[in-house]
């Protein structure tokens, strides 16, 4: 599955369906499942866009989770710059003029998988749909025990 890196309170927004469009200046031109990754970059005062902009009560960043995949979903569409695609600025990460739209749909939150992001669209080597922690090993004992 192909993933896409987002600063946090994006990645949170996006992932609960608050956002559908986020503004990047580049063209993706792969369209399907994709998993949205919250890099380990945060932007605090995006935090009060999202509040009194979009509406949302945002969690404070202390609470966001960071460094690996907290939603899944579709990339359906590319806007043109200037191209509003009919969704209000309140459904939107926006970024400013000059930029292309990125469109999703179907996005929902998944349990937080800790993982690596990387610049632009990137391959995960796992299907975060079908993910399941390694599981916990009881930790040996001393040897002199």
């Amino acid at each position: 599955m192909k993933a896409l890196s987002f600063y946090q309170p994006i990645a949170w927004m996006l992932a609960h369906g608050h956002f559908v469009v986020d503004d990047r200046t580049w063209i993706p031109y792969y369209r399907g499942p994709i998993a949205i990754h919250a890099s380990k970059t945060g932007l605090e005062e995006y935090i009060l866009y999202c509040r009194h902009i979009a509406g949302v009560d945002v969690p404070d960043m202390a609470d966001l989770e960071r460094g690996g995949i907290v939603g899944i979903g579709e990339l359906v569409d590319v806007l043109q710059p200037g191209d509003s695609g009919g969704f209000p600025i309140e459904k939107r990460a926006y970024s400013g003029p000059g930029h292309y739209g990125l469109v999703f749909a179907n996005v929902r939150p998944i349990e937080f998988i800790p993982c690596r992001g990387k610049p632009g669209l990137f391959d995960l080597d796992f299907d975060p749909q079908t993910y399941q922690a390694p599981k916990v090993v009881d930790p040996q004992g001393s040897l002199f025990d």
